[in-house]
């Protein structure tokens, strides 16, 4: 085994850190970071074959499918969780993590001929799930929304917010319009206060509208009231958007009960991306420094000429 110090004096960490710079993935990299040089004859070898495979691939190619994916693996463990519920941003994550496995595996095997071993040594890691991805798709939009049509139920509630909210504009717009007129409003606009429409009255005038006040201005000049004829249906859209959250909630639980069931096999397919981004970051750095693998004889003392 050679030792740390030895290592650093051939500034064998340095040339990791150079080649980790080629990959795509954290997972990746840190797989990069922790290769040492390896002592068993048929795993040096394999290594070799790997990165003179994935070389020629990249030079028939001039690409590998791989996007930026970050270390999954605590977001997968807490998602085997019982009654855990993972953020739409970490489910949208592990979509990602799908597609680059299922993207990759296709490459592999329309390259297999070529990268024969590297398909054979990764292909059966590589999560390979469209359904999998249909249903998360069905739900998250891809910038983390929760779709509309998640749910019956979803689009139901949403409708229904909509349309309460619609009649509570227009009530208090018409409310507005009569204070203003009579210079009661302090301006003519709505604003909110805890999630619930209010009129901003000056204070001298709270008297004259029957309502709930939710606060005062800093100068105590303005009061927000929220009239009385707005309550039923501030508190009708309350309510809903409390269902809605119960809803979303219980849809992303739904996501994450799915991901959990499928935790060690996209741990699995996170671990082989790490690797093959190594192999094909490892052969980056071999075309540009115009590198090839040795041939090894271990009849024959080791003699290095041009080495750098």
């Amino acid at each position: 085994m050679i030792s740390q110090g030895t290592l650093d004096k051939l500034e064998f960490p340095k040339i990791l850190q150079y080649i980790s710079k080629y990959a795509a993935t954290d997972p990746g990299k840190s797989c990069i970071n922790s290769l040492r040089p390896m002592e068993e004859l048929p795993r040096i070898e394999e290594e070799g074959v790997l990165v003179s495979q994935a070389k020629e691939i990249l030079i028939k190619n001039n690409t590998f499918p791989l996007d930026f994916i970050p270390d999954l693996n605590e977001i997968i463990s807490k998602s085997s969780i019982q009654g855990a519920v993972l953020d739409p941003k970490s489910i949208l994550e592990i979509l990602k993590l799908s597609v680059n496995s299922r993207n990759i595996f296709q490459f592999l095997k329309n390259n297999s001929e070529t990268g024969r071993l590297l398909f054979v040594k990764c292909a059966n890691d590589l999560f390979v799930d469209k359904l999998f991805e249909h249903h998360i798709q069905k739900i998250v939009g891809e910038n983390g929304e929760i779709k509309e049509n998640a749910s019956p139920k979803l689009q139901e509630i949403r409708k229904e917010i909509n349309s309460k909210k619609d009649d509570l504009i227009k009530s208090v717009n018409k409310i507005v319009k009569s204070l203003s007129e009579q210079d009661i409003a302090r301006e003519d606009y709505l604003t909110l206060r805890d999630g619930r429409i209010v009129i901003p009255v000056k204070a001298e005038h709270k008297r004259h509208i029957k309502g709930f006040i939710h606060s005062e201005s800093a100068t105590g000049q303005t009061v927000y009231i929220e009239p009385e004829e707005t309550l039923d249906l501030n508190n009708d859209i309350v309510s809903l958007s409390f269902a809605e959250r119960r809803e979303v909630e219980r849809l992303l639980r739904e996501l994450t009960r799915l991901i959990g069931n499928e935790s060690s096999r996209l741990k699995k397919s996170l671990s082989a991306i790490a690797f093959l981004d190594s192999v094909f970051s490892r052969a980056k750095y071999s075309i540009e420094v115009i590198g090839s693998f040795p041939a090894i004889d271990e009849e024959k003392p080791l003699f290095i000429q041009d080495a750098r």
